[in-house]
Order: C-alpha cells, then structure tokens, then sequence
C-alpha cells in the first residue's frame, strides 16, 4: 500500500513501527555515545590537581618501595660485613633480606593499580591495593603499610559508591581471583616470609 493511499493513523502507525535491526543501530550508537561521555569524562577528572596529586603517590611509593632492599644491603655495607657471609651465616639477615626483596614486586603490582585506576577501574584498583596491604602487614614493613594506606584512601574516596562491590558482582569469583593474582601471589610469598620471620625470632 502506497502512502497516498494510506489513511493519517496508518500513516503514524507506520511512523512508530522500529525493526529489530534499527533498535539495535540505535542502542549500538547510545552505547558509543556513552562510552565517549565516559571516557570525556575520565579524562578530564584525571587531569585534575587531586588526580596529579595522586599519580606522584603512587610513584614516590613505588620509588621508596624499590629502594628497600638497596637500603639494607647499603646498611650491611656500612657495617662492613660480606653479603654472601652474611647470608650464610646470619639466619636474621637472611630472613629480613628476603622480606626485603619483595618490595619491588609491590612496587611493580602497584605500577598496574595505577593504570587500571587511571583507567576508571576503582574496583580493581581497590581490591588489589587491599590485597598488598595484607601483605605489607605480613612484613610488617611500616613504610608499605602506611604507603598503601594512604593510596587505598586516596583511591576509595574518589571512587564511585559500590566500587568494590560493582567489581566484585561483575568478575564473579573466578574474575575477582585472576584480578587480585598479583597481590595474592606477593601475599602468599609475605605470609611465607613472616613464618620464616617467627621461626629465626624476628
């Protein structure tokens, strides 16, 4: 039936009727238009001073994290022992090397917190820098406790409510475990070296 043809209700009966193909044209152009607001949206709030404030956060702890271990053997150094003797010799020293030696992997891990938070992805962020102060606590390393503590704080309050939450009913178990691998790793390797710690009566 032609339009000429068609009566004036037919005609906006016609007008209203949307195939399957058009919806989802349209709903593949409101989630691009989204997607562009966000991503706007993301770069704008990480061009911020607070957001510049917390990208030097998360370096200057990296920075102090990967000079631990270069401290304490500088230290040995001073006191004009010999690294290998030392390590063969002094169960102690051997034990605080080891806890020592797991600050850069912290430092590494944080490095991709920090993309996936510059990324808008507070919920992983979280998760893992959690998991890191966990570890940190195992070591009872004060610098890595109070660094991942301010960064936890600097990321939680600019996070969107449910953060975490969000995160975790979206990855479900399996997703959440594969995002917080790292942490999990470094913290298993922490809880191993606090044993070793209470064995030698550190």
């Amino acid at each position: 039936m032609s339009k000429k043809k068609m009566t004036p209700a037919q005609k906006a009966a016609a007008r209203r009727e949307v195939t399957p193909e058009e919806r989802a044209l349209a709903a593949q152009r409101a989630e691009e238009r989204a997607a562009k607001r966000s991503a706007a949206d993301q770069e704008r709030r990480m061009g911020t001073k607070s957001e510049r404030l917390t990208k030097r956060m998360f370096t200057t702890v990296q920075v102090v994290l990967v000079l631990i271990p270069f401290a304490l053997l500088g230290f040995n150094g001073l006191m004009g022992g010999d690294i290998q003797t030392v390590m063969q010799e002094d169960a102690v020293f051997a034990v605080s090397f080891l806890m020592a030696m797991v600050q850069p992997f912290v430092a590494w891990i944080l490095r991709f917190v920090y993309k996936h938070h510059a990324a808008g992805e507070d919920g992983y962020a979280l998760g893992n820098l959690v998991g890191l102060l966990c570890a940190e606590i195992c070591l009872r390393n004060m610098v890595g406790i109070i660094g991942c503590l301010l960064l936890v704080w600097r990321v939680w309050r600019k996070a969107p409510n449910g953060a975490m939450a969000g995160w975790a009913r979206e990855r479900k178990v399996g997703g959440v475990l594969f995002d917080i691998s790292g942490a999990l790793a470094v913290f298993l390797l922490s809880a191993l070296c606090a044993f070793a710690a209470w064995r030698v009566g550190i």
